[in-house]
């Protein structure tokens, strides 16, 4: 029996949405709640290669809604795209899987772009300035992709193929950013909700060449959910769609940025990898874990940085600036 037989049994899908599948590329932009659920998915249903992009690793608060990841992952201090990898090559080996351990920038993400050529970028990312640029680059490249958040009981599902409208019709300016997971919470029924949206719109793609083109949003505790025709939100003075500024693009690169969690990412010059760093707990050729009283950073060879339980970019600076007598 072909181990898709379920799935290639549903109208829906059939043998051909199958081939299709297996042929596809899929860019997974983080794996956290979002990135490595989608994975997971679409490792188990037969997608032909992902790529997943991530700079962060394991933790043990990860572990109630990141259902691929285990205690072993954490007690390792894994890169998340490393855990990915090996998780699913055990869970399917017929599916490509290759990790990149990068934060996304406008620049990385075009030649991630031109050198895997996807057939589907997904979002699995937690910050609304990674998605402009997905949207920005994603347009440019005329790629489609998979718009995804969520934040305590609320989810929301935006799939692009720029028919109808873009994320940044929807939404000109980035929502309220005071909001996060480690202050407001996430449910665990909730991250899944939202990634297995995601995935039916990849699956619907695949199978039939086209999104919904509905904007979804829902609450996994009310259990209320409202999908909207996406054509009601196109935007005729849109910097993306319209009028290709690109905005997100042109922005140049970020320094300091907030992240989830209690986390702040700073770029710093490339040669501090290359350095004599106090405090290393673990050290591979692609990133250095620093622990220091009660912070934990980890190092990557590009010269960017995540440092966790911070609050402030204030303090996050004060930590670098102690290690690496660096002002930022």
């Amino acid at each position: 029996m072909s181990r898709y037989d379920r799935q290639i049994k549903a109208i829906q899908f059939g043998q051909q949405g199958q081939v299709n599948l297996s042929k596809s590329k899929f860019l997974i932009i983080g794996a956290g709640a979002l990135g490595s659920t989608i994975s997971e998915m679409l490792a188990r249903s037969g997608a032909g290669e992902i790529i997943v992009c991530d700079m962060d690793i394991v933790s043990l608060s990860n572990l109630h809604r990141q259902s691929l990841y285990d205690e072993t992952d954490v007690h390792q201090y894994e890169l998340k795209v490393d855990a990915v990898k090996r998780h699913l090559s055990r869970i399917n080996s017929e599916v490509t899987v290759t990790a990149i351990p990068e934060e996304i920038t406008s620049d990385n993400l075009k030649q991630l772009i031109e050198k895997f050529q996807p057939t589907i970028v997904i979002d699995g990312t937690d910050n609304f300035i990674t998605r402009y640029v997905i949207n920005d680059i994603c347009h440019q490249f005329s790629i489609p992709w998979v718009y995804g958040a969520c934040l305590g009981s609320k989810g929301t599902v935006y799939a692009i193929d720029y028919s109808v409208a873009c994320l940044r019709c929807i939404l000109p300016d980035p929502p309220d950013t005071g909001q996060n997971c480690s202050l407001e919470g996430i449910l665990p029924q909730t991250a899944h909700l939202t990634a297995s949206l995601q995935v039916s719109e990849v699956m619907k793609y695949i199978a039939e060449g086209h999104f919904s083109n509905h904007f979804i949003t829902f609450d996994s505790f009310s259990m209320n959910f409202k999908s909207t025709d996406a054509t009601f939100f196109r935007s005729n003075n849109c910097k993306t769609c319209a009028t290709h500024d690109y905005p997100a693009i042109m922005r140049g690169p970020r320094y300091v940025t907030k992240m989830c969690y209690g986390k702040y990412s700073i770029k710093l010059p490339g040669d501090v990898f290359y350095k004599e760093i106090p405090y290393i707990v673990k050290e591979t050729p692609s990133f250095k874990l620093i622990k220091v009283n009660h912070v934990t950073a980890h190092l990557l060879k590009d010269g960017r940085i995540i440092i966790y339980d911070v609050y402030s970019s204030e303090e996050a600076k004060s930590v670098i600036s102690n290690l690496f007598s660096i002002s930022v």
